[in-house]
């Protein structure tokens, strides 16, 4: 007889090892943090967490995707009210993404060292190509009631859509290697003020808007990655484009 599998217990007991692991990175950090820590944080055995991981790295690979689809699945909700027009939508898109990044710094923080490692580029492109299957019909859905409303000029929503999105992990790659390079604070802020302003530009030729329209990402939030408070070791890394 096949053996019946309760799909919300084995859901939750995933998502309970993956709530450790952000625990204990937040804490000790991703070098630091063993497996046998997660099992005692969450009292199961090894054969239970290598049901669902295969490694450590897996485990954090699922972390990173994880909550990548939180932030999308509440971007996705905020994208349906119907009184935002789609600048707004495209503002609000950035910015919700931004700060929800900004109430797990710590944690964005830590993973940071792990996910630009050279290493590491097979998982940074599963999980890219995840968000963007999430993200990608968001930015067009976005870019088609631009063109209804007569704000967005463009005749292909969705190719733009997927563009935008290419965008997006540019300016996040662009302002992790500022932010993780031997600079002084003055000229880290340069240089990342110096992509926001270029991916900004890039957005609203796309569309056919002024940059002055656009204006996606807040330069405010700047400070809050650029502050070392804090912090375990090192310099204050974090994305800051809408994907997580």
């Amino acid at each position: 007889m096949a053996r019946t599998v309760d799909v919300t217990a084995h859901a939750q007991r995933r998502l309970s090892f993956l709530e450790s692991a952000a625990r204990l990175i937040e804490r000790k950090g991703y070098e630091q943090m063993t497996v046998q820590d997660v099992l005692d944080d969450v009292e199961q055995s090894k054969g239970a967490f290598y049901h669902y991981f295969e490694s450590k790295q897996a485990l954090v690979e699922g972390l990173i995707a994880h909550l990548g689809a939180s932030i999308v699945g509440e971007l996705d909700r905020y994208m349906q009210a119907p009184s935002l027009s789609a600048l707004d939508k495209l503002r609000a898109l950035f910015d919700q993404g931004n700060r929800m990044k900004l109430e797990r710094r710590q944690l964005w923080t830590a993973l940071i060292p792990m996910w630009s490692h050279e290493g590491n580029a097979a998982i940074r492109q599963r999980v890219f190509a995840t968000v963007q299957e999430r993200l990608t019909p968001l930015l067009t859905g976005i870019i088609k009631q631009g063109c209804a409303e007569g704000v967005f000029t463009t005749r292909y929503p969705e190719q733009i859509g997927r563009m935008v999105f290419a965008l997006s992990q540019d300016l996040n790659s662009s302002v992790v290697l500022l932010l993780t390079a031997r600079r002084t604070d003055a000229d880290t802020r340069a240089g990342i003020e110096r992509a926001i302003d270029a991916y900004n530009d890039a957005v609203a030729r796309l569309l056919g808007v002024s940059p002055e329209s656009l204006m996606l990402v807040d330069r405010t939030q700047l400070t809050a990655w650029l502050d070392r408070s804090n912090q375990r070791t090192g310099r204050n890394v974090a994305p800051l484009a809408a994907n997580g």
